[in-house]
């Protein structure tokens, strides 16, 4: 069932462009391994350019942990999918702890 309502939902924000343009994760071909080869092959062509080129690495393993539920319930509402979705959603979170 999780794989169902990922394929739904995926392909609600790609239909409604709700997607960055650069975005790795969640979409349909793209992987964290994508988006590693991505930002490796544009630092390198900085590199090659003599561009300056500054990173800033941010862990964010347990973001998901620290978001308040009724804000991300409310997001994800307001991005156009199905309210079932969202209640589905909520019935996942109901009882666990942040």
């Amino acid at each position: 069932m999780e794989h169902v309502t990922a394929g739904y939902v995926r392909q609600v924000w790609e239909f409604s462009g709700w997607f960055y343009e650069g975005q790795h994760g969640f979409k349909t071909g793209y992987s964290c391994e994508s988006q590693v080869v991505t930002v490796c092959h544009d630092t390198a062509d900085s590199l090659d350019d003599g561009v300056r080129t500054d990173a800033k690495i941010t862990d964010f393993s347990k973001a998901f942990d620290l978001v308040p539920h009724d804000k991300l319930l409310t997001k994800i509402a307001a991005t156009g999918v199905d309210l079932r979705i969202v209640v589905r959603a909520q019935e996942f979170l109901l009882g666990r702890s942040q």
